[in-house]
Parts: structure tokens; C-alpha cells; sequence
């Protein structure tokens, strides 16, 4: 499927793991980050939002915009997006794990979820804790 990846975060997050997912997998041409700063009202993020999407729905058959978090400023605008047209999709809540599998895997966004979810854990409860002074 032609599907377009949209970052949204509040600060430099969007940006940033755009470069990170880029740094481990290269350059993906699908995916694109919006950052919104201190300055930004829901109105004015919304808009800006609004304007990305439909240039990118002119390019593209979906979009999975992928939200820092649920409830923020950038998922709210996110979520008004989702009401105006149903080729846009919202995931809140991404880490580098879940980006990486949008860009490469062609899956629906409940998959990815499922597939991405599993990678989250408590690295602790899996491993034995080594007696550090046994070592030295």
C-alpha cells in the first residue's frame, strides 16, 4: 500500500526520531514529522496538520499519523483529522520500535501495534541478576 508516515510530537521528538528511524533503517521518502513548540495553540497546530495531510493525500493512498502521546496538543489535532477524512489513521503513544515497523512493514495499524507492543517489557524480570563483587 502507498502510505505516508506522520510524525507528531510536541518539541524537537518528531524531528528527532524521524532522524533516528532514518539513522537505522535509511533515508525513508514516506515519512515526515511535525513539530510543535511552546508558541503553537491547538487551532494554529491544527491547521498546520490539516494543510501537511492534504498534501499528502494527494500523493498518497493513506496516512498513519503516529502521535508522542494521547491527549496531547498534537494527537488531539491528529484525532480532528481522523473525523474529516478516512484515509487518515492515528496511533498515540510511538517509540522508535513502532516507527521503524510502520516504514517497513505494510501492515494495518492494529498489526503494528500488536507486532510493536510485544518489544516493550521489563528488561529485568527476563534476565539473572550477575553478583557484581563474585566478578571482580
Amino acid at each position: 500500500m502507498n502510505r505516508a508516515i506522520l510524525l507528531v510530537s510536541h518539541g524537537n521528538l518528531a524531528s528527532t526520531m524521524k532522524e533516528s528511524v532514518e539513522l537505522i533503517a535509511g533515508m525513508q521518502q514516506q515519512l515526515f514529522a511535525l513539530s510543535m513548540d511552546d508558541q503553537v495553540t491547538l487551532d494554529s497546530f491544527s491547521r498546520e496538520l490539516e494543510a501537511a495531510v492534504n498534501q499528502l493525500l494527494d500523493r498518497y493512498e493513506e496516512i498513519i499519523i503516529l502521535a508522542d502521546i494521547k491527549g496531547g496538543t498534537p494527537c488531539n489535532a491528529a484525532t480532528l483529522q481522523v473525523l474529516k477524512n478516512s484515509r487518515v489513521q492515528v496511533i498515540a503513544g510511538f517509540h522508535l520500535g513502532l516507527v521503524i515497523e510502520s516504514c517497513l512493514s505494510p501492515v494495518s495499524p492494529k498489526e503494528l501495534l500488536d507486532n510493536t507492543s510485544r518489544s516493550i517489557c521489563y528488561i529485568n524480570s527476563t534476565v539473572n541478576p550477575i553478583n557484581i563483587k563474585e566478578e571482580l
